[in-house]
């Protein structure tokens, strides 16, 4: 029963579900490979299972992946929220390590389409757009943060939804979903101005650029710590954390365009020269798919980071100029939320966009997006409005036929 795993080992059992190698898990949590197997192989004996095909059955049967529109098990062990995607945008489905073996089919465990539905994995060389508009009544709104600012961002760090208030301010809050309401937390020991950045995920929650731009601090749950400052001047654009390492684009004022990278490791006491990017965006976002990194902002273009070439990559264009929106990972896929052309674009690298949703011309989107609780979250660009789309998680569950 989940009562007999500890709180590590279900993360780590949600992870493995998931479909996530040791080394990704192991970069979720920033722990050691060898850590994670010690976990696995401790995961398998409690639930008697000898397979991580088996072990994701397991995480099913046991309610800890979304079935029939229920949460994802124990919320206060979710740290790392599972990946959401509107029902009506399509997703080829992506040749994965179970896939590869011809005894595997995939069943699709989706919510809100009728239970479980049999999957033919097709991968197309040239995708064809598929365009639908998505319905009015998936949409809803969130309460508004108060006080709310173009500035606040939303963040998701062990299934809790947080807001920090920006703008010079040391407020930070979290939502409280049994009252629908935003609840003050203790004032942050640092101020977070205009253009500091958050990320979360299993090993932590981290507010980059906060005080005079440069304060690094990291949360873990209990306590703020602080860590090594960026270099100066330095005006921070883009925040992402692969593999145990803090990955930052920013503008330093020296430079008349382009962009340096900044790279922290867990260990670290200082930052490291990253591959930087050459041309000014107009508005450049990071995101990481399956431990890669991948930069928008260079109008249609879409840049990933080949690390062991130690160099930016183009890979396939935008079918539209992307100048203000988001981007966040869907199921093995990018979506890419566009404001100016109002739609929801599903891109696959290496493939390009396969799909496009309209979105009801009274949504603002903005230039943020957070999965959260079978939710995609889209404030508008001032923060007064918090869109919250009813979106349909899936999980692919490799079977023995």
């Amino acid at each position: 029963m989940n009562s007999e795993l500890s709180e590590r080992e279900l993360q780590i059992l949600l992870l493995v579900a998931q479909g996530l190698s040791n080394r990704q898990i192991a970069g979720q949590l920033d722990i050691s490979d060898n850590t994670v197997k010690v976990h696995v192989r401790n995961i398998f004996v409690k639930i008697n299972v000898a397979s991580r095909t088996e072990a994701s059955l397991y995480a099913v049967r046991h309610g800890l992946l979304l079935v029939e529109n229920q949460p994802i098990g124990p919320t206060h062990i979710v740290e790392r929220v599972p990946t959401a995607i509107p029902k009506d945008v399509a997703r080829p489905l992506r040749r994965g390590r179970w896939m590869g073996m011809a005894s595997l089919f995939g069943v699709a465990v989706a919510i809100g389409v009728g239970g479980l539905a049999w999957q033919v994995i097709q991968t197309p060389v040239t995708p064809v757009i598929r365009q639908q508009s998505s319905a009015p009544t998936r949409w809803s709104r969130l309460p508004t943060v108060p006080n709310a600012h173009p500035d606040q961002q939303l963040v998701v760090y062990a299934s809790q939804l947080y807001a920090f208030a920006g703008n010079q301010s040391t407020q930070w809050l979290r939502f409280d979903s049994a009252t629908r309401t935003w609840i003050p937390l203790a004032d942050l020991p640092f101020v977070v101005p205009a253009g500091a950045k958050v990320w979360a995920d299993g090993a932590g929650l981290w507010v980059v650029g906060s005080e005079d731009g440069r304060g690094v601090w990291r949360w873990d749950g209990k306590n703020w710590q602080t860590k090594p400052a960026l270099p100066g001047n330095l005006k921070v654009v883009a925040l992402v954390r692969v593999d145990g390492v803090l990955l930052v684009m920013g503008q330093m004022t020296s430079l008349t365009d382009g962009y340096s990278a900044w790279r922290l490791t867990s260990q670290a006491h200082d930052w490291q020269p990253g591959v930087g990017f050459a041309d000014t965006l107009s508005d450049c976002q990071l995101v990481v798919l399956e431990g890669v990194v991948y930069l928008y902002g260079d109008g249609a273009h879409v840049w990933r980071l080949d690390a062991s070439a130690q160099r930016w990559v183009a890979d396939r264009n935008l079918p539209f100029v992307w100048s203000t929106g988001a981007v966040t990972t869907v199921l093995g896929s990018i979506l890419v939320i566009d404001a100016s052309s109002h739609a929801l674009w599903a891109y696959v690298p290496g493939q390009g966009v396969v799909s496009k949703q309209i979105v009801p011309t009274q949504i603002a989107l903005g230039r943020q997006v957070v999965a959260w609780q079978a939710q995609l979250l889209m404030p508008n660009l001032d923060g007064t409005i918090i869109n919250s789309y009813q979106a349909v998680f899936q999980t692919f569950v490799p079977v023995i036929p």
